[in-house]
C-alpha cells in the first residue's frame, strides 16, 4: 500500500481556471471536499481535486482534450465512492489522419481506501496502456502486447515496455484476461462519454485511430 502525499502542481504559463461544483462527502467518518476545476488555454482540461481540511490530497482527470487540425488525443475519467473507498477509472484514445499520432490508448482503474484517520491509501492500480514511453519514439516492445512471442529478444522488449509503463503510471500492467476485464469495466463506466467524444472518429480517421 502506498500513502498518498500532498501533490503541488505548478503551472509556469498563466492559465485560466474555472472552479465549478463543490461536493462534500463523508468517507469512513472523514469529511472530504471534491472540487471540479476546468482549465482552458492551449488544452481543455477538467479534473477534480480531493481536499481534506484544506489540504489537497490528489487530483484526477475527468476530461483532457488535445490535438491539432489533423489529430486528437483524449483522456476521459470518472470516479465512484464505495463505503470506505474511492475508485477512479481512466480511458485514453487517439486519432490522426496521417496515422502518426495514434497513442496513447488504454485503460486504468485505481482503488484508494480511507482509513479511520482520513488517510488515503492506494490499495490497487491496474493499467493497460499503449503510449510513447521514450519521448516521441515508439518503443519496440509495444507491438508484442497483443502478439504471441517467438523469441527471448521479443520477451525482453515486451518486459522493458511493461516495466517503463508501470514506473510512469504507478500501476500494475495487465494483459490477457485481466486486460479484457479492465477494458470492459472502464468502457462500461464511461460508455456515454466515450461514445459522445469518439462517435465521429471512424468517419474522419478511418483505421488511423485507437479508441
Amino acid at each position: 500500500m502506498y500513502q498518498i502525499q500532498n501533490i503541488t502542481i505548478i503551472f509556469i504559463l498563466i492559465s485560466f481556471f474555472s472552479y465549478g461544483q463543490n461536493e462534500i462527502k463523508m468517507i469512513n467518518g472523514t469529511e472530504f471536499k471534491l472540487t471540479t476545476i476546468e482549465k482552458n488555454d492551449t488544452e481543455q482540461i477538467e479534473f477534480i481535486e480531493i481536499v481534506r481540511k484544506n489540504k489537497k490530497l490528489l487530483s484526477h482527470t475527468i476530461a483532457n482534450f488535445d490535438g491539432d487540425c489533423s489529430s486528437e488525443n483524449i483522456e476521459l475519467g470518472g470516479y465512484e465512492i464505495k463505503e470506505s473507498s474511492i475508485v477512479f477509472y481512466s480511458y485514453w484514445a487517439s486519432g490522426d489522419i496521417m496515422g502518426k499520432n495514434i497513442y496513447p490508448y488504454g485503460f486504468r482503474k485505481q482503488i484508494y481506501s480511507v482509513d479511520e484517520k482520513g488517510t488515503l491509501l492506494l490499495e490497487k492500480s491496474e493499467i493497460y496502456i499503449e503510449n510513447y514511453l521514450d519521448d516521441w519514439s515508439v518503443h519496440e516492445g509495444i507491438k508484442y502486447l497483443n502478439k504471441e512471442l517467438n523469441s527471448k529478444s521479443e520477451l525482453k522488449l515486451l518486459n522493458d515496455y511493461i516495466s517503463k509503463a508501470e514506473s510512469i503510471y504507478s500501476s500494475k500492467f495487465v494483459l490477457g484476461n485481466n486486460k479484457i476485464k479492465l477494458e470492459n469495466y472502464v468502457r462500461n463506466k464511461l460508455k456515454k462519454v466515450i461514445e459522445e467524444n469518439t462517435k465521429y472518429w471512424k468517419e474522419i480517421y478511418g483505421e488511423n485511430c485507437n479508441m
